[in-house]
């Protein structure tokens, strides 16, 4: 198991920094480190299923765990945003708040379906591939889709049952930022077509917002496709 120093850890871990020098580090995988929290730490310090590291992974090894429909046993394998993580019978999703990653509690119904944003595409042979922000790659035969919009994946297959586009009118989700966890109608999309970045105008609580555009997930059009909100 590597091991992090917990002064170097991301501020938004549940984790005492002084009481001990070491925590539990994410391994490679589909999220970066600043980025996702590790599963062991969501067993014993978010959840409370686990008193030690030592009880996180007897509770691995039992198979208990899965996420987004898959067993894992890795201690360090890293859940991030848009993540289901499932312990027996109950089922949470990961997303964004102003303190950084946070869960909630899902219904059954909602466990198959994710929402994964399309961060960049090319061409394989004669199909498309879509790079996903989850480390995900999907192959798809027409060109339908743009960097930035959302695909909404039935998990079970691995299949693209719905796409949201990212257009005026759509709903986004802020995931980063000091307004990371904020959902509203993007009035505005500013392409710069210089070094700067990209920025979206959108529209919450009354007021408009400027954020970059890789800042903004985009959930929905009226509504968002799945819930977003504690229980």
């Amino acid at each position: 198991m590597t091991v992090t120093k917990r002064l170097a850890a991301p501020k938004f871990w549940p984790i005492e920094k002084k009481t001990k020098k070491f925590v539990i580090s994410p391994t490679p995988g589909p999220h970066a480190k600043s980025e996702c929290i590790p599963t062991g730490l969501l067993l014993r310090d978010v959840l409370k299923y686990a008193r030690t590291s030592k009880e996180a992974k007897s509770i691995l090894n039992k198979r208990f765990v899965k996420i987004d429909g898959k067993v894992r046993k890795d201690i360090g394998f890293p859940v991030g945003l848009m993540d289901v993580f499932s312990i027996g019978n109950e089922h949470y999703r990961v997303l964004p708040s102003k303190k950084g990653l946070k869960l909630i509690a899902i219904e059954d119904s909602s466990i198959s379906v994710k929402l994964c944003r399309i961060e960049n595409k090319q061409c394989i042979g004669k199909k498309i591939q879509l790079n996903l922000h989850d480390g995900r790659n999907i192959l798809v035969d027409k060109d339908d889709f743009n960097t930035g919009d959302t695909v909404v994946l039935d998990l079970g297959n691995n299949a693209v049952k719905n796409i949201i586009k990212m257009k005026k009118g759509s709903l986004g989700l802020i995931i980063s930022g000091k307004n990371s966890g904020k959902i509203g109608n993007i009035s505005e999309i500013i392409t710069t077509k210089s070094p700067h970045p990209n920025k979206i105008l959108m529209e919450t609580d009354g007021r408009l917002y400027e954020v970059l555009k890789n800042y903004v997930f985009v959930v929905g059009h009226e509504k968002p496709v799945i819930n977003l909100f504690a229980n």
